[in-house]
């Protein structure tokens, strides 16, 4: 049974894959249509970004359900996201800072410099593409670096930084160790019981006197035929001192 940590860490790694997914497909369509000068630099650079992205998420994902046990651990795994946070920052910074978005689109037939319409790709879609491309980006940011400073401060709290982050128990004990049955106690008590019963049948000093114990005492041993003997004291006399 997985824990709430290992369920929230997929779901946010899972979150970042799709929205690099998302700009990946938008970088791969300019990369087809567009022709990459010093405005449209930044398309090889998304395209570098979210492969590597795709590529190290998919192998803290996949070492997470190994069966031999994660073999990557917390440092290594700070380190793979301080490396996508830089990158995803790089990217988010170069796009909203670049005079791509505001770029006019022109569309010219391959060998010609005849201007032809395309209804398939416009100004307009290019804009609204490389909005949705700055978006995710910047999203992308948010969520990988807070998941990464979250995760700095636990492991410094609790000193992990060798155990993989996914067999560590972050919030309480582990589900394996929460699911043991509670020790059996009945036998102790009803041998308590028993002591009890023993001591209520032969009575203790509290609330019985003297008297009344030797009447007890006298009552059991004559109802268990328990004789009692006086033997005289004698003395031995020496008849004949030498």
């Amino acid at each position: 049974m997985s824990s709430k940590f290992n369920i929230v860490r997929a779901g946010i790694y899972g979150v970042v894959l799709l929205w690099t997914s998302i700009c990946l497909a938008i970088a791969a369509h300019f990369q087809s249509l567009l022709f990459i000068n010093d405005i449209t630099r930044f398309v090889p650079f998304t395209i570098f970004v979210c492969s590597v992205s795709i590529l190290v998420l998919f192998i803290l994902l996949g070492c997470s359900v190994l069966r031999t046990g994660n073999p990557i651990s917390a440092r290594t795994e700070l380190g793979c996201l301080g490396l996508l946070g830089t990158l995803w920052l790089a990217l988010g910074a170069y796009l909203a800072s670049s005079e791509s978005e505001n770029a006019n689109v022109e569309c010219f037939s391959a060998g010609e410099t005849a201007l032809v319409d395309v209804t398939a790709f416009s100004m307009d879609t290019y804009r609204a593409q490389y909005r949705v491309l700055e978006a995710f980006s910047l999203f992308n940011v948010i969520l990988i670096w807070e998941f990464l400073l979250f995760l700095l401060i636990m492991a410094v709290i609790q000193d992990i930084w060798l155990t993989p982050v996914t067999s560590h128990s972050w919030f309480g004990l582990d589900p394996k160790v929460a699911e043991l049955p509670i020790p059996v106690v009945s036998r102790s008590r009803s041998r308590g019981r028993a002591y009890e019963t023993e001591d209520q049948t032969y009575g203790d000093d509290n609330g019985i006197d003297e008297v009344t114990l030797q009447r007890q005492i006298e009552e059991e041993m004559g109802r268990r035929d328990v004789f009692t003997f006086t033997v005289p004291k004698t003395g031995l006399r020496i008849t004949n001192p030498s």
